[in-house]
Formats: C-alpha cells, structure tokens, sequence
C-alpha cells in the first residue's frame, strides 16, 4: 500500500529497498516559486507563459541530473495505442521529456554511460500544483507505461535483469497518483522520484531519486547510492525553442484540465 504525500511517498510494507534519506518537503521548491524566480519578462499568459516556464525547467532539470548525468531533450515520439485509444485518436503516442537506457545489474533510473537496454527509462519534468494521475494531460501517462511494456528492458531476464523505468523530477506540490504506482507495479516498470531542492536566490538542486515501487518489485534490495544533480541558477525566461517537443502545461489550481486557459501570470 502506498501512500502519496507530496511528492514524496510512504510505503506501508514488511520488506522493500533500501533508500537513502530524502530532503524535507519544506526544502523543495514549488510551482508559485519557480514562477517567481523565472519570472515573465515577455508578459505572457495562460497556456503560453505555463510552456514557457516549464520548457526552460525541463532543460535546466535534464542539465544537472542527479549523479552528474546530463540529457538533451527528447523531440522522438513513441507510439502509444492505449493512450491514441482512451484520448479518442486525439494523441497517438507520447513525446518524454529525457529518454535514456537501462543495464543489467544495475537497478537506477540513471546508468551509466554505456547501457544494455537503450531507450527503456522515461524522464518526466512536472512542476505541477496537484496530483499527477493515469489520465493526467490526456492520458499522458498511461502512454508512458504502454510504452516501456515494450522496450527492450521490459523483455530482459534472469537474476541481474535489466528494467524499464519511469522517472519524475517534480516541484514540492506535486504528487504521484497511487494509481500510477499501482500500474507501474503491475507492469513491472520502477518507477522513480526526485524533488527539485530550493537552495534560495534562484539556485536549485535535483535531490537524488527515490524508488516507490522497488519494495514490491524488488524486495530486500539495496538500492545504489546517488549523489543530488549539480545546483543550477535560474534566470529569467527567454524563447524556449520548442519546437518538436512535447508541451509541458503548469497547474494553478484552475478549474479543470491542468493547462486550462487562465490567469497564470506569476503573483
């Protein structure tokens, strides 16, 4: 049983991994935040300033991933026919945030260089004020796990296996839906997550990724130690050059979809 607070997530169980200690969710920084340090010197609004923010926080994230690792964004889409089926055709696959592998042996959302397994974990960048679930951006989500069903780690076997994983680095005001973690399991994907710490004056830091289903998948294991990602400095927005890039959509809270048309300039 899981139970999601924030973004962190206490699982209620015997046996499970061993995970290093977590900072307080007071330390990481929010949405309302992040706005603020971005700030909006194009004066934008609604859908368009919430791309803007969270196209420079993607960027600026899979920059300084925890344990030295960098990734450019992904512009690949993967098919996905169980997200094209439930959004009713409107979206046929899915675009992630950082795509990278996965590698025998080795039980982490970040390998190594070299991996065994390419294009099998899944990074997702939310800074989202509320509650990432199954459906979230029209099934978004979904579309993410249908895909690593089918990626070479998922198809990896015996005791050093590799796996397919899903990894969020998020704000402090977003959680991951129990019903994500309880289909991840189902499917024997990990799934990962990392706060994104608020050092103050716009210096921001990864923390390292804490596993919310290896107590289930991989009972007893110890997981491998991970340093937080270098700190970063966040500056003011500028053109994000999106093109060919999944949009990313910010949530004030607003009635409806996250992304729904509104007020979202900072406060």
């Amino acid at each position: 049983m899981a139970l999601v607070l924030g973004w962190m997530v206490l699982v209620v169980s015997t046996t499970g991994c061993l995970v290093d200690e977590t900072p307080a969710l007071a330390d990481m920084v929010t949405t309302a935040k992040l706005r603020q340090y971005y700030g909006n010197p194009n004066r934008l609004s609604g859908i368009e300033y919430n791309r803007a923010v969270g196209l420079r926080f993607q960027r600026d994230v899979l920059g300084n991933l925890p344990g030295g690792k960098v990734l450019a964004s992904n512009r690949q889409p993967f098919p996905s026919p169980q997200r094209k089926e439930r959004s009713g055709g409107r979206f046929r696959g899915v675009i992630p945030d950082g795509v990278t592998g996965a590698i025998e042996g080795f039980k982490g959302p970040l390998p190594p260089v070299i991996s065994t397994h390419p294009e099998s974990t899944f990074i997702e960048v939310k800074a989202v004020k509320g509650t990432v679930n199954l459906d979230y951006a029209q099934y978004q989500i979904l579309g993410m796990l249908d895909v690593l069903t089918r990626s070479a780690a998922a198809s990896s076997t015996g005791p050093d296996r590799a796996y397919p994983s899903l990894y969020f680095v998020v704000t402090g005001d977003t959680s991951i839906g129990n019903g994500v973690v309880d289909h991840a399991t189902t499917l024997r994907i990990l799934l990962w997550v990392s706060g994104v710490e608020d050092l103050g004056g716009g210096d921001l830091r990864v923390a390292p990724p804490l596993c919310l289903n290896c107590h289930a998948i991989l009972p007893g294991k110890k997981l491998p130690g991970t340093l937080s990602g270098r700190s970063f400095h966040v500056h003011d927005l500028s053109d994000a050059g999106d093109r060919g890039l999944d949009k990313p959509m910010l949530d004030d809270g607003l009635v409806g979809h996250p992304g729904t048309p509104g007020n979202t300039r900072p406060h």
